[in-house]
């Protein structure tokens, strides 16, 4: 491979971007150029450096005062709640059952819930991904789980077997929990189970939340498995607000 179009591939795939388009012919004679003017040492370096920014500037977390600016009206009718109803504060989840990360978030979920125990509750949206081939079934399985009042039981049961979501398996979870399994069963098939979980999709895609797990504290967005302190950051602002 000639050697300016070598590291052209390098400069791109490092997040390096043009600040305009360019043809053909003075994208080369820009290569031509940069290459006598550095040399293999120096282009290996700048790479390098490119490499390093765009690393920093991905792991940089916008301040507190910016994320608070920056609030997304979130419905959450219809959506299982645990924690108080009444509570002021609301995380709406977005999640995927078959995301290792949005399993990960779920004891810092959990302590938050028992931290800031009748001021926060949490309302569980849905949004399997598409390379996730079990997750729409077993998001199915949780809506009809939720119509004999058991989504949260059943919630920790996918979560606990992750990497196990089969048909049978999601059957199987229903009886442990004692529902009507033929009730549970007929209601899998619901066309408006499949209606709800693309409506929540193309929220979360429209709304800066399209990766899971993805959540709005009373608006305010807290995308991934974040730390107990950044949900903790948000919430004592929120708090601190409405006080």
């Amino acid at each position: 491979m000639n050697l300016k179009y070598f590291y052209a591939v390098g400069l791109i795939f490092s997040g390096f971007v043009f600040s305009s388009c360019t043809t053909q012919d003075q994208f080369d004679k820009m290569m031509d150029s940069y290459m006598d003017r550095k040399g293999v040492e120096k282009v290996e370096n700048a790479l390098n450096e490119i490499v390093k920014k765009r690393q920093a500037e991905a792991r940089k977390e916008p301040t507190i005062e910016e994320k608070m600016k920056d609030r997304v009206e979130v419905s959450y009718a219809g959506a299982p709640i645990k924690g108080d109803p009444k509570a002021q504060i609301t995380i709406v989840e977005f999640s995927d059952f078959e995301c290792p990360f949005c399993s990960r978030v779920n004891p810092t979920i959990t302590k938050v819930l028992e931290d800031y125990k009748g001021k926060v509750k949490v309302a569980f949206r849905h949004n399997p991904l598409p390379f996730h081939q079990a997750a729409v079934p077993a998001h199915k399985a949780s809506m009809a789980a939720q119509e004999q009042g058991k989504f949260w039981e059943y919630h920790d049961l996918i979560f606990k077997n992750q990497r196990a979501l089969t048909e049978d398996n999601l059957i199987k979870w229903a009886k442990e929990l004692k529902l009507d399994v033929e009730k549970f069963k007929k209601d899998m098939k619901k066309k408006a189970y499949d209606d709800r979980i693309k409506a929540d999709q193309e929220f979360a895609r429209s709304n800066g939340a399209g990766g899971t797990p993805s959540f709005f504290i009373n608006g305010v967005r807290v995308v991934g498995a974040q730390p107990y302190q950044n949900f903790k950051e948000v919430i004592d602002a929120l708090l601190a607000e409405k006080s």
